[in-house]
């Protein structure tokens, strides 16, 4: 069954961890002057106001006059976002990278600003460069982490979720899945521990990896998350019952299309034809039937040969021959020959329905058949008749049948059979 997985986008939105509320770090360092607090207090406000140019000039005042140290980070760091804020992502980056030289930010600071320069360098494709920058903070900062736990197991995360999503991108783009699963794993279990929902593209993620890495079982439980999420995307339903095909679970893929049609979340023409095959793959074709005839009455559905064909492969397997036999005949409507029709008129005979039964035959022949078929045709019109107690008719096809090779030594034994009824009738 064809998988609808579209892969990882390569453009990432960027989740931009910079300054907080400026009175925060005021309170957290002693080391930031009360003249520089308001200085870049102002610098903030004008931001907000997009008078960046003046927020420019109280800027480079402020760095000519700050030594190395806590203001001066934060000061670059603030010239980073006023770059930001002009598009100019790769002076951003520079003025960042600054910041993070000084080694003078605190320790969720200096992780934030990491993962942001490396979202940055994620957009421009600077890949390897992504990693290069965060990847020593980030096993540092998790180092801490660790030591942190060891002394009080109650002790707050250093590194954010999305930290961990930003090195799992950068491991995706380049295609290394089982790298990326851990990552992804422990930014939805931190998101979690906030007490909110994970993001749908992180699951995506984790879904596309395990995927790739052909462990079905895994992309089949992400799947389940994805639907408690955002049931509305029917896509998720189909690319469930792809993976459980693969994995033969042909029971679960059709309970998994039931329930997403049951709560109307089913609705696009190649999920309901795909139902209506696992249900008659799964030996419930009256419910496939139903299904199927309601939207093609609904115009849900293209009326063609391919779907009425469907249905009349339903209705047969569910032994619903006079159902059956009018979804061939408006199957044939799209189609060249009568072989279809033929076949509807074979299923009226097998219902003993042999007036519908001639005249579908002959309808097949009109609409034009082999001489195999033509014969086959023939001696249906021939029986028919004969059941009909018609002789005079039937004598007529099967003398037609008895000049067609395949056909004609059945039609030279109904032909003694009708002999013998005229020279010895019943009473």
């Amino acid at each position: 069954m064809r998988l609808l997985f579209n892969g990882l986008s390569r453009s990432l939105a960027l989740t931009l961890l910079l300054l907080p509320a400026m009175n925060a770090l005021a309170a957290k360092s002693t080391n930031l002057s009360p003249a520089t607090y308001n200085t870049l207090n102002e610098v903030q406000t004008l931001l907000g106001e997009s008078k960046n140019d003046e927020a420019e000039a109280e800027l480079k005042d402020l760095i000519d006059d700050l030594k190395p140290g806590f203001g001066l980070a934060l000061a670059y760091q603030v010239y980073g976002q006023l770059e930001l804020s002009r598009d100019q992502q790769n002076k951003a980056v520079g003025w960042f990278q600054k910041s993070l030289a000084l080694d003078a930010l605190t320790d969720q600071q200096t992780i934030n600003l990491s993962t942001t320069v490396a979202q940055l360098l994620l957009a421009q494709e600077k890949y390897a460069q992504a990693v290069k920058e965060l990847q020593p903070r980030f096993d540092l900062a998790r180092k801490q982490e660790g030591d942190a736990k060891q002394q009080n197991p109650d002790a707050a995360y250093i590194i954010p979720p999305v930290t961990f999503i930003t090195l799992a991108t950068a491991h995706q783009v380049n295609k290394e899945y089982a790298a990326s699963i851990p990552l992804l794993r422990e930014a939805i279990k931190r998101e979690k521990e906030k007490g909110n929902s994970p993001k749908e593209n992180w699951l995506q993620m984790l879904m596309s990896a395990h995927y790739q890495l052909k462990q079905y079982k895994e992309t089949a439980a992400v799947l389940d998350d994805l639907l408690r999420i955002n049931p509305q995307r029917e896509d998720y339903w189909q690319q469930q019952v792809g993976v459980y095909q693969i994995l033969q679970r042909f029971d679960k893929a059709l309970a998994s299309l039931e329930l997403g049609y049951a709560g109307g979340y089913i609705t696009k023409p190649d999920s309901i034809i795909l139902l209506v095959q696992l249900l008659i793959n799964q030996n419930i074709p009256e419910r496939a039937g139903r299904i199927l005839q309601k939207h093609l009455n609904n115009g849900d559905l293209e009326l063609n040969d391919k779907h009425w064909k469907l249905l009349a492969a339903a209705w047969q397997q569910g032994r619903e021959r006079d159902k059956a036999a009018e979804a061939m005949l408006s199957a044939s409507k799209f189609l060249e020959d009568g072989k279809l029709i033929l076949r509807a008129a074979q299923l009226k005979e097998q219902n003993s329905d042999f007036k519908a039964c001639m005249t579908i035959a002959l309808d097949a022949i009109e609409k034009g058949l082999d001489d195999d078929d033509k014969g086959r045709a023939l001696l249906l019109a021939g029986r028919s008749a004969t059941e009909l107690n018609d002789l005079k008719a039937a004598r007529r096809y099967f003398q037609q049948a008895l000049t067609l090779a395949d056909s004609a030594g059945n039609a030279r034994s109904w032909l003694e059979y009708i002999n013998a009824m005229e020279e010895y009738p019943q009473s």
